[in-house]
Parts: structure tokens; C-alpha cells; sequence
């Protein structure tokens, strides 16, 4: 069976701590997969989740941080059987 990758929202970003991105989750995401933004271009991969299990947080490493991020949501892509 196939697996597709289905686009699905990860959360909106809390904050920048040098050069990291702190991301509100609204699911918890493993260490190691891709983010993305909006035009689901890559921004980076998620290196820690730290914080309440009903409220997580993920620590993207990237090598762009920019302040427009501020505020912006986050992607990632989930493979699914179909």
C-alpha cells in the first residue's frame, strides 16, 4: 500500500531563542521531523519538545530566524496509508 503525505498543522510560533524557534504545538510532533511554514517552504526540524503533554512545545533548530516568523504557523508533513 501506498503511503501519501498529508500536510498538518503543528502549531503557531510562541517565540525566538537564539536562533531557535519555540513552537505552541496543537499535537506533538517527534524529534527529528521537518517544519514548514505557511508556503510550505522548509524552515527546519524539530530538536526538543519540552512542556505540559496536553500543551507541548518543540525547539526548531534553523539557520534562518527571521521576526516576520513571528506569530506565523507551522506545518508538518504526516504519512498516511491511502
Amino acid at each position: 500500500m501506498l503511503k501519501k503525505l498529508t500536510v498538518v498543522r503543528l502549531g503557531v510560533l510562541w517565540k525566538i531563542v537564539k536562533n531557535q524557534l519555540v513552537i505552541k504545538c496543537e499535537r506533538t510532533p517527534k524529534i527529528g521531523v521537518k517544519v514548514y511554514d505557511s508556503s510550505l517552504r522548509e524552515v527546519g526540524e524539530v530538536v526538543s519538545i519540552f512542556g505540559p503533554t496536553s500543551q507541548p512545545f518543540a525547539e526548531v533548530r534553523t539557520v534562518n530566524t527571521s521576526k516576520r516568523y513571528l506569530g506565523e504557523t507551522f506545518y508538518i508533513l504526516e504519512k498516511s496509508s491511502g
